[in-house]
């Protein structure tokens, strides 16, 4: 039994020779040996290649283009189209036939030849440029194809060719132009929304932003208010027509005699007191500084006065 440790590749190996050599296990041992030679057969795994026409390239209308006059008669030779394959024998056999055509009768292909030739002669009724697809097959198992297209213009002459060709060429500019202005229309529409997108989150993020500083200074403003009277006795709050106001007085006794070096100024030890000091009515005279009160007998105390005004001077 012969066993292959590789694939084999017919492009680049088509048949091996071996020397088969046989022994036996006597005494004294026999043997022989024998010619073996491998051919290797091909297998359909390459598909056909159109050399002509050619592949057509992007934005261009000259490729495969061909001219038949609309005077031609049935059978006149239009076009031929050239493949070839690289597999070897019946794998190598090419077939060509007409897959599609914008005319289905006007043109037909020769099965092995290639060639493109009129079923019919032209009409007027016949659109000046026609659409055809060939399909060229080879005979493996399984088959494997290809396609080919080719353009052909009915025109007269070659003014006439170059015309139409033109004319197709400008069609498909402007198809092309509109396809371009539409793509750039979609962008700009994609730019303005993004552009609005950021705008409108930029407007938020700033009230956003204004929103926390005006909540931050309230509560600072609320902080600041709390702890500032938060140490103050209630001693130095007074209601007067219910509002609590803020109340600093300041008390003081007064001590005149007839010489002015034993008058004195002292202040009390408490600097604020509970109550607004009493003021004498209007029609009751104010008592003198020299008159003198009766002991045990409470005395007011005299409305604040400014202690520039207070000075010694002798009577």
């Amino acid at each position: 039994a012969l066993y292959a440790l590789r694939s084999f590749d017919y492009g680049e190996v088509r048949e091996v020779g071996l020397w088969v050599w046989a022994e036996d296990g006597g005494s004294p041992a026999l043997s022989s040996n024998v010619s073996v030679r491998l051919v290797i057969v091909d297998e359909n795994d390459n598909a056909p290649q159109v050399l002509y026409p050619p592949a057509a390239l992007s934005g261009s209308v000259w490729s495969g283009v061909e001219l038949a006059a609309r005077s031609s008669e049935a059978g006149a030779l239009v076009a031929k189209v050239v493949a070839v394959d690289a597999d070897a024998g019946q794998n190598a056999w090419l077939s060509y036939e007409l897959a599609k055509a914008t005319e289905p009768g006007l043109f037909r292909v020769g099965l092995h030849s290639g060639e493109v030739r009129t079923a019919r002669s032209p009409l007027a009724r016949d659109a000046a440029r026609q659409s055809l697809v060939v399909l060229v097959k080879d005979h493996g198992r399984p088959a494997l194809s290809a396609t080919a297209t080719l353009s052909v213009v009915l025109a007269e002459s070659v003014a006439e060719l170059l015309a139409e060709l033109g004319s197709a060429a400008r069609a498909e500019a402007e198809a092309g132009a509109g396809e371009a202005g539409g793509s750039l229309t979609r962008w700009l529409v994609l730019a303005v929304a993004a552009v609005s997108c950021l705008f409108v989150a930029f407007l938020l993020l700033l009230l956003a932003l204004r929103l926390r500083r005006w909540r931050r200074s309230q509560q600072q403003l609320l902080a600041a208010g709390s702890g500032a009277l938060r140490g103050v006795p209630a001693t130095h709050f007074v209601g007067i027509d219910g509002v609590r106001a803020f109340l600093h007085s300041y008390s003081h006794d007064v001590s005149l005699t007839a010489d002015s070096r034993k008058s004195h100024l002292r202040f009390s030890a408490d600097s604020c007191c509970d109550t607004l000091p009493a003021r004498p009515p209007p029609d009751e005279p104010a008592p003198l500084l020299g008159d003198e009160e009766p002991a045990g007998a409470q005395q007011a105390d005299p409305a604040p006065l400014p202690v520039s005004s207070l000075k010694p001077r002798r009577i």
